[in-house]
């Protein structure tokens, strides 16, 4: 007799992985556990309760808000991790230090839902009572109204008290935008495709180091939004977790005026929309999302 225990919508996974194509992607999934094994002398296999919170500790401990990488493709030096690699057609390349706390590195040539689920069945597994012999994990993207449109983000919070912090963590997003309180999907997917291209990297422009070469190349005072003129964007900060650094080409980034937090983006599409695409008198209500299911909400008048 087999006897399995499951537990849907168990947490929701936001990271970031690297793409050959696009360099680093935001990325956000719910994540599916089964349980399989044999009951206890009370009959119960996994107690619900201990078994959500147990899967979600070891997935926010080990792989929640980093970036994901091969681990044959990190090298470290003085106690940072450094990543660098070649993407998309015009030989761009990416480079990220960071602390340890920075990256979830797996045992695979590749970053895929498979190698992803391979590594973490296997740290979920470390952890599970006796009478769980095996666990099945799946992990799946929201489902989506048809018309709906999506990006995929990567970005960190200095200040951040929590994971947040780190440079390369990201989600997988949909803009909702109402106009006049009926929804807008024309102007959603335009903002989704061509102002973030699917895939956006968004840096404050505090924290950019390169700050004079960006000026002269966009030839803008206070570049923001996307750049068109600037090979390379170098970001770099200190928070509590240690120094993150990266290196992005200027086409993947999107320079924002304050912290890229949920709030602030929400207010940022809304004014983007009501400047860009709606009329004067026209009521914007923008629902911008950081992942599934949570977000923020900004109405212009």
């Amino acid at each position: 007799m087999k006897i399995t225990l499951f537990y849907d919508h168990v947490t929701v996974l936001d990271y970031a992985y690297f793409s050959d194509q696009l360099g680093p992607v935001g990325h956000s999934q719910i994540v599916d556990v089964e349980f399989i094994g044999e009951t206890d002398h009370e009959g119960v296999l996994y107690d619900f309760s201990m078994a959500k919170k147990k899967v979600k500790e070891i997935i926010d401990r080990d792989c929640d808000h980093r970036f994901v990488v091969p681990q044959s493709s990190v090298q470290r030096n003085d106690g940072r991790v450094y990543f660098k690699a070649n993407f998309g057609y015009d030989d761009e390349f990416m480079e990220y230090w960071c602390p340890e706390e920075g990256v979830c590195e797996i045992d695979a040539a590749h970053v895929s839902n498979e190698t992803l689920i391979t590594y973490l069945e296997k740290q979920v597994m470390k952890e599970m009572p006796n009478t769980v012999k095996a666990i099945k994990l799946r992990l799946r993207e929201e489902n989506l109204e048809k018309e709906s449109s999506f990006f995929h983000y990567t970005h960190g919070l200095k200040d951040h008290y929590g994971n947040c912090q780190r440079l390369l963590h990201g989600h997988r997003n949909t803009v909702n935008v109402f106009r006049n309180s009926v929804r807008d999907y024309e102007t959603e997917e335009i903002i989704a495709t061509q102002h973030f291209s699917s895939c956006i990297h968004f840096a404050l422009w505090e924290n950019v180091v390169n700050k004079e070469e960006i000026k002269k190349n966009e030839d803008q005072e206070f570049p923001i939004g996307r750049l068109s003129n600037t090979p390379i964007v170098h970001v770099k900060y200190e928070s509590s977790q240690g120094v993150f650094e990266g290196k992005f080409p200027g086409k993947i980034c999107y320079i924002t005026p304050q912290e890229s937090t949920v709030e602030n983006l929400s207010i940022h599409f809304a004014k983007l929309v009501k400047s860009e695409y709606a009329d004067k008198h026209e009521q914007i209500t923008v629902n911008a999302f950081e992942g599934i299911g949570k977000g923020s909400t900004t109405s212009l008048f």
